[in-house]
C-alpha cells in the first residue's frame, strides 16, 4: 500500500478547512461509520488485513545499564485498508477525509513484547485516526516506551549497545492479520540527540516463526556511550593512581610512611572499584575490561603492601645477630647489576699507587692493560658482597620492587587504552 505524501494530505486538509461545509463531513460520520469496531473491516473474512508499521524514535530519555532499561520517546505510523469506510467525494461535495473517533473505528492490537511496563496495546488512550475516502486509515500511536535491553559491558566506558522493540499483533494470528514493515530503519526525522549517547544506525526486518505462525516487527537502534566525563571522572583518576601507588618503594624505610601509604592506595582503589561495579549490571553475561584491570591493580596494591611489610623487616634486622646468608649475598648482588644499582660507597673506591716516573714513561700500550685493570677491579668491586647488609638488601629489593611494577603497570594501561580505542573507533 503506497503511503500518502503528507504534502498532499495537508492541502486536501486546507482544502476541506476552507471549503466543506460541516454538514457534509457529519453526513459521512453517519454513513460509513457503521460497521462494529470490533469486528475486522473485511467483507470476505477468510482474507487477511495488511497492517504496514513504521516506528518513529523521538528521543532517548535514558539507558540504564544497570536495570538494563531503554527508556525513549515515539510514536508508530501504522496503516491498512477498512472496506467498509469508503465513499465518493463526490456524493459528499468533494470531501475526501475525515477524523472519527477512535473507539468507532478498528484498529489492531499492537503491543512491545520487551516492554518492562504493564504489557498492554499501544494507543489505549485518545490518539487520532486519518480516514481516507478510499478506506486507507492512517493511526498514530504515541507512547513512552520503557523496553529491556541486553547490555554488553566489555568495553565500558567505550560500549556500543544495540537495542530493539519487539512488535507483535495481540488479536488474531498471521491468517488474519499480516503486520509489514513499512520502511527497513527506524524514522529519525524528529529524533532528539541524547547527550550521553550517540545514536550510530538503525534498522527494522519483519521475522515470520514457521512452526509456531508467530510475526512479529524488530525495530533495532545502535547507540555509542559518549565517554568523555566518564573517561575523566574514572579512567583518568584510576591510571594516576595506579602510577603513584608504584612510588611506595622510592619512600625511605627511615621515614616510617611506606605502610600507610601503601594501605591509603589499596582503599583507593577499593573506592573506585565500587564505583565502577555500581555503574554496571549486577548479573551480565559479559565482564568489562577495565573491571578486570581494576581488579588486577587492586591485587597489585595488596602485593605492595606485603612487599612493603617485607622491605622493611628487612631494613630493621639486626646484622650482628643475624647476619646476611651467603647465598642471599649472591643473590643481591646479581640483582645490583640487574636494575644497575650502585652498592656503597665504600666498595666502589680503589686508588692505585703508580709513581711519576713510571707513570711518564707507560706506553699507550701500558695505559690500555691498566685501563682493563681498573675495569676489572671496579667490576670485582661492584660485585663485591663483603659489605653486604640487611638495610643493603632491602634497599636492592626496593629498587626491584619499582622498577618492575611500574613497568608492568605501563604496559597494561596502554594495552588496555589500546584494545578501547580500537573497539571505540570501529564501532
Amino acid at each position: 500500500m503506497a503511503t500518502v505524501p503528507r504534502l498532499l494530505v495537508f492541502a486536501v486538509f486546507v482544502r476541506l478547512l476552507c471549503c466543506q461545509p460541516a454538514e457534509n463531513f457529519s453526513k459521512i460520520h453517519d454513513d460509513v461509520l457503521t460497521l462494529n469496531p470490533k469486528v475486522r473491516p473485511v467483507k470476505d473474512y477468510s482474507q487477511q488485513i495488511v497492517v504496514s508499521v513504521a516506528f518513529h524514535l523521538m528521543s532517548i530519555n535514558s539507558f540504564s545499564t544497570v536495570q538494563q532499561k531503554l527508556t525513549t520517546n515515539g510514536w508508530l505510523e501504522v496503516q491498512w485498508v477498512n472496506q467498509y469506510t469508503v465513499w465518493n467525494p463526490a456524493t459528499y461535495s468533494g470531501a475526501y477525509m475525515i477524523y472519527p473517533e477512535p473507539e468507532k473505528v478498528w484498529r489492531p492490537k499492537i503491543a512491545v513484547q520487551n516492554s518492562q511496563k504493564e504489557l498492554k496495546p499501544i494507543g489505549e488512550e485518545y490518539v487520532q485516526i486519518m480516514l481516507l475516502y478510499n478506506g486507507s486509515t492512517f493511526w498514530v500511536p504515541a507512547e513512552r516506551f520503557e523496553t529491556s535491553c541486553s547490555v554488553d559491558v566489555t568495553y565500558f566506558p567505550f560500549d556500543t549497545q544495540h537495542c530493539m522493540w519487539k512488535i507483535f499483533n495481540w488479536e488474531g494470528g498471521v491468517n488474519e492479520i499480516d503486520l509489514q514493515i513499512l520502511r527497513p530503519h527506524v524514522d529519525l526525522e524528529s529524533y532528539a540527540s541524547n547527550g550521553e549517547w550517540e545514536l550510530l544506525s538503525s534498522k527494522g526486518w519483519r521475522e515470520l516463526n514457521d512452526l509456531t505462525g508467530e510475526l512479529k516487527l524488530y525495530y533495532e537502534i545502535t547507540i555509542r556511550r559518549r565517554p568523555s566525563l566518564l573517561a575523566l571522572t574514572v579512567l583518568l583518576p584510576v591510571v594516576v593512581l595506579a602510577g603513584i601507588n608504584v612510588f611506595v618503594f622510592t619512600i625511605p624505610s627511615e621515614s616510617g610512611e611506606r605502610l600507610s601509604y601503601a594501605v591509603t592506595s589499596l582503599l583507593s582503589f577499593g573506592v573506585f572499584m565500587s564505583f565502577i561495579l555500581d555503574s554496571m549490571p549486577s548479573s551480565t553475561e559479559t565482564l568489562s575490561i577495565v573491571a578486570v584491570n581494576m581488579s588486577c591493580l587492586l591485587v597489585l596494591s595488596a602485593v605492595y603492601v606485603l612487599c612493603c611489610i617485607l622491605s622493611l623487616r628487612l631494613f630493621h634486622r639486626d646484622d650482628h645477630k643475624h647476619p646476611v646468608p651467603k647465598s642471599l649475598q649472591t643473590v643481591i648482588v646479581w640483582l645490583e647489576v640487574l636494575v644497575c644499582l650502585d652498592p656503597p660507597s665504600r666498595n666502589k673506591v680503589h686508588v692505585i699507587q703508580v709513581d711519576n716516573a713510571t707513570s711518564d714513561d707507560v706506553s699507550k700500550k701500558g695505559k690500555k692493560v691498566m685501563g682493563s685493570v681498573l675495569k676489572k677491579w671496579r667490576h670485582d668491586a661492584y660485585t663485591d658482597p663483603a659489605d653486604m647488609t640487611w638495610r643493603r638488601v632491602s634497599r636492592t629489593l626496593d629498587k626491584l620492587f619499582f622498577r618492575f611494577f611500574f613497568v608492568l603497570v605501563v604496559i597494561s594501561t596502554l594495552v588496555l587504552w589500546i584494545i578501547m580505542g580500537i573497539n571505540y573507533n570501529s564501532g
